[in-house]
């Protein structure tokens, strides 16, 4: 049975689909979830199962199964070590049913190649986080990766001192920091693209997400000789995303349709 017992699952459902205080960004999104941590940590079994699960969901007692009630997208904030491809074959399953993955990179900057997986994975859209000012946050992970050198993040979202849902009651409100409170940021924008154009595939979601992002605040940092102050970095990736911005080219792509 999902239930959070360190406040973190609650946090970022709130940063997508929370209805009260403008917390989230897609407040009519309905979703699910499952419980791939526990207070200890995360193990792959359960990860794992929590892929084939949101691939084809079932009832609690695992009875029932339904591919039909697969999700449009997930929203993964969890991740560790780099270029590590044990959850690729999930990934690959997901897009293939159409799913979007959307997975935090690390708090492990400012430090060039960091970025964890599988938010590094060329599968997945790999988000950064950026702070008030818009620059990139100190704990965000950095790109290149490790051995194939690919830019990382892809994009970049809000994720310092960022308020939202709690578990500690119904009426809680709590405020964290990390790319795990940037990654649902850009889930409730997905989700607003499918929203207008629910024909949208994985591949023209990201295509989308990093055609249309804005650029961010630069600090001159420089990772494998690629300043951020020249698009795609591995600060932002290809910037940060405005929903605005996103929305007006999805209603121009299906004008041209």
């Amino acid at each position: 049975m999902p239930h959070d017992v360190v406040g973190h699952g609650t946090h970022v459902t709130g940063n997508i689909a929370g209805r009260e205080k403008g917390i989230g960004v897609a407040p009519g999104a309905q979703w699910i979830s499952c419980l791939g941590c526990k207070a200890d940590g995360c193990y792959e079994e359960d990860l794992l199962g929590c892929g084939q699960w949101a691939f084809c969901p079932t009832l609690t007692d695992g009875s029932a199964e339904d591919c039909s009630k697969a999700p449009a997208l997930v929203s993964n904030s969890w991740g560790g070590g780099n270029e590590d491809p044990f959850y690729d074959p999930v990934l690959a399953l997901w897009l293939e049913a159409g799913i979007v993955p959307v997975f935090a990179i690390g708090n492990s900057g400012p430090l060039c190649s960091t970025a964890n997986s599988p938010g590094d994975s060329e599968l997945a859209i790999g988000v950064g986080s950026i702070n008030s000012v818009r620059q990139t946050s100190y704990f965000s992970s950095r790109g290149p990766t490790k051995v194939t050198q690919r830019i990382q993040p892809d994009v970049s979202a809000p994720g310092t001192d960022i308020t939202s849902s709690y578990f500690l009651s119904t009426t809680s409100y709590y405020t964290m920091s990390g790319t795990s409170m940037a990654t649902p940021h850009v889930a409730g924008v997905v989700a607003l693209l499918l929203q207008a154009d629910p024909t949208l595939t994985p591949a023209e979601i990201k295509t989308l997400l990093t055609e249309n992002a804005v650029a961010h605040s630069s600090i001159g940092a420089v990772c494998n000789g690629k300043n951020d102050r020249t698009y795609p970095n591995n600060q932002a990736g290809y910037g940060l995303l405005e929903a605005d911005v996103l929305l007006a080219a999805v209603k121009a792509r299906k004008a041209q349709k």
